[in-house]
């Protein structure tokens, strides 16, 4: 009797500390997911701007892309 008393402490004591590590598991993930959506956030704004830099530097071949894909889009809407 007493080595299942001691059975079960020790089985308590093993439960306690893995809800520990599982609330500290979900704490960093928790963090990790905002860092992340932060980041996220900002990428329409950085994609803009990357290509607005595109197009600065080579703005005959963004026309030129500008107009084959409109060339092809048309065709399709035909």
């Amino acid at each position: 009797m007493a080595q299942a008393a001691s059975d079960f402490d020790v089985l308590r004591d093993d439960i306690a500390a893995l809800k520990k590590q599982m609330a500290e598991l979900v704490r960093h993930g928790a963090a990790a997911a905002r860092h992340q959506a932060e980041d996220l956030k900002d990428l329409p704004e950085r994609g803009a701007e990357s290509l607005r830099e595109q197009v600065r530097e080579s703005p005959l071949a963004s026309i030129a892309i500008a107009f084959i894909a409109g060339s092809i889009v048309a065709r399709l809407l035909r």
